[in-house]
């Protein structure tokens, strides 16, 4: 005899299926102390041995045991001017100014915010991480001299940081990505120029939200800029979707879920067309939180000029349960959904802003599926994410660490 099954045991059913969905990447657990983000371990900063807690041997011999698993050393920036203005301003007055093309401290100082470029001490933070990469040794012991390709943000701070962090590395070719940006929208720091230099005899800023004077091929030359067509990244390698900026928008701020599918294609493109078993990825905070949870890797924050270490693993191939009614597109929208929530689950509220300062929705804001209205600042809530670094930087010191 049939029964109607209770609303909670559906709701049960529905959350048994999603776990048993294939995830299309995801990461080896116990390699590395940054996986440990929610448990207050560790804190934030470059950590000996870059996190291992296993030898690097034993990690490079797992690293060959699969055809399709590559090691990323992810590596944030260094300090921005915008990080600088953002800390030195406070919640309040950053808020005011961070989607404006410049700050003006009334002392005598003007600060570029549009693609904002490193300051003095993101530059060292970045020779820094080079003086321990090359001097130290440490990249051969991370890769054993395999071959290695370095994907880099076509952002300036993140083309600078690579130029300084990545001298004396060999690799075996260099890519700026479009993908790895940081999150999009509003922010004119998260906003990068062309890659030709502006026209001048073209009306305000057609190439950008802010003027400037040169584009990416002549700031830094010695970088290749494959452009793409903006209508057209279905079947593209890496490169940057068209010559001008295509994807920030001075309205909308990209939401948790699209930057995560954003990683997945990165992902996707990384496993199709990179052979190398190494990668080092420049790129900004937000977007590593989201590419840890694309491999279901909680999503730890580093500080600037941080490397973090991840494995990753291709499946063989995602299994999708479509319904006899619905078309393999469909499907696979569909199985893309269920595995966005899946990773997702537990930190849909996380702030993918560079700063991690909290952010209220005000009652005026509403949201679209290309992304979400800036809420109205609020300094008076704390960030869960700050919350548990302060709590665990508290514990240490408790244990007189």
């Amino acid at each position: 005899m049939w029964q109607l099954s209770h609303p909670q045991d559906e709701q049960q059913i529905q959350l048994e299926r999603r776990k048993k969905r294939k995830h299309p990447y995801s990461s080896p657990y116990g390699l590395f102390i940054q996986e440990r983000a929610s448990k207050q371990l560790p804190g934030p900063g470059q950590h000996f041995s870059f996190g291992a807690v296993k030898p690097w041997e034993d990690i490079l011999a797992m690293l060959d045991e699969q055809e399709d698993r590559k090691l990323l050393l992810v590596v944030r920036h260094g300090q921005a001017i915008s990080n600088y203005l953002g800390d030195t301003l406070g919640p309040d007055e950053w808020y005011a100014v961070e989607g404006t093309c410049q700050y003006d401290d009334q002392k005598g100082t003007i600060y570029n915010i549009f693609d904002a470029d490193l300051t003095g001490l993101g530059q060292d933070q970045a020779k820094s991480l080079n003086s321990i990469l090359v001097g130290g040794g440490w990249y051969a012991k991370m890769t054993a001299d395999r071959p290695a390709r370095f994907i880099i943000s076509p952002l300036t701070r993140c083309l600078h940081t690579a130029t300084l962090a990545l001298e004396g590395v060999q690799s075996n070719a260099t890519n700026v990505e479009e993908f790895v940006r940081e999150t999009l929208g509003m922010d004119t720091c998260d906003a990068r120029r062309s890659v030709s230099d502006p026209n001048a005899n073209a009306k305000p800023s057609p190439q950008g939200p802010c003027s400037f004077d040169k584009g990416l091929a002549s700031s830094y030359p010695q970088y290749k800029y494959r452009v793409y067509d903006a209508r057209d990244d279905a079947d593209r390698s890496f490169g940057l979707l068209g010559d001008s900026d295509h994807l920030w928008t001075k309205t909308e701020r990209e939401q948790q879920k699209h930057q995560v599918r954003r990683a997945k294609k990165f992902l996707d493109i990384l496993f199709e067309h990179a052979p190398e078993k190494v990668v080092v990825v420049v790129t900004h905070s937000g977007f590593t939180r989201s590419l840890l949870l694309a491999v279901q890797r909680e999503p730890y924050r580093p500080q600037n000029a941080e490397l973090v270490p991840v494995i990753v693993d291709k499946a063989a191939r995602v299994v999708a349960a479509a319904d006899a009614h619905h078309a393999a597109g469909d499907a696979e929208a569909e199985a893309e959904e269920a595995w966005l929530d899946a990773v997702l689950a537990g930190y849909e509220d996380i702030d993918l802003n560079e700063d991690d300062r909290p952010r209220k929705a005000s009652s005026s804001s509403s949201s679209s599926s290309a992304g979400t209205q800036r809420p109205g600042s609020s300094s008076s809530s704390s960030h869960p994410c700050m919350l548990r670094r302060l709590v665990g930087r508290l514990a240490e010191l408790w244990r007189g660490q």
